[in-house]
């Protein structure tokens, strides 16, 4: 009871609740262009643009899904020569903001010096790379992997089972690849020596936050009209409160890993 009384006070003294609204807006920025980047580089291989936006409509809430889906559209329609390029370089500045405020928001958990520019740089791309990366294997893995496994189970005489099995298989990928990426998250950002067993907590927090929180979100909005309110930015507040609880899960897994961390240091 001690630790989660310490954990919440530490939370708030850390304003993690504010940092994640400043996480929502650079996600916010980086979405389109990050989408871009990822299409015209998954088109070297045989997946489609909708195979795309279907792995991310299983997590994202109905209305904010469809702007993703309308604006994504309408920019691929004009789409130009410039266009990797330019996603690239927009994707590259944007997406590392976001990762800049992450690396701050979790050494100020852990009472760490701030790391050098280069150092945040450097930490920075490697995130960026590694998030496209997790979304390309995510998606290569179920349409590459189907036929492997169709093969698999034939052989062994489940075919039949396997199919039923499919979809289970895919969330399980997508969900162990996101919580790599977590983990990759908190073992490279604080400015110390972090084994992978100390990013695992974290990790595991956050992606079972992440995950409960986008899931009880996507059920609270398909219940609630929210252009009541907003009118026509109805869909953009719930993209913006998605992001917000993506920026929280993802914080607040940093700042257990920084309370698990004072923890262990007191009873040595």
């Amino acid at each position: 009871m001690h630790f989660f009384q310490s954990f919440l006070k530490k939370s708030i003294e850390d304003k993690i609740y504010d940092i994640a609204a400043q996480l929502a807006y650079y996600f916010l920025l980086a979405m389109l262009p990050l989408l871009m980047l990822l299409i015209s580089i998954i088109g070297f291989f045989s997946i489609n643009t909708d195979d795309t936006l279907s792995l991310i409509s299983a997590y994202v809430p109905g209305g904010a899904f469809t702007i993703i889906q309308n604006n994504l559209n309408a920019i691929l329609n004009s789409q130009s020569f410039g266009l990797l390029s330019l996603s690239t370089v927009a994707t590259l500045w944007l997406s590392l903001m976001g990762t800049f405020a992450i690396i701050r928001a979790i050494n100020a958990a852990y009472r760490l010096k701030i790391p050098s520019f280069l150092s945040m740089l450097g930490k920075g791309i490697v995130i960026v790379l590694s998030l496209l990366l997790a979304i390309i294997l995510s998606l290569l893995l179920p349409i590459y992997g189907e036929p492997l496994g169709v093969l698999l189970f034939r052989f062994v005489g489940l075919d039949d089972y396997f199919l039923q099995l499919w979809g289970w298989i895919r969330w399980v990928i997508s969900f162990l690849v996101i919580g790599s990426i977590l983990a990759m998250i908190y073992k490279v950002v604080p400015n110390r020596k972090t084994t992978w067993r100390e990013s695992l907590p974290g990790a595991t927090l956050a992606l079972f936050t992440w995950q409960a929180a986008s899931f009880g979100f996507s059920f609270y909005v398909s219940t609630s009209d929210y252009s009541m309110i907003y009118g026509n930015l109805g869909n953009l507040i719930v993209l913006m409160l998605w992001f917000y609880l993506t920026g929280f899960a993802i914080l607040l897994g940093g700042e257990w890993n920084a309370c698990l961390h004072e923890r262990d240091k007191k009873t040595i």
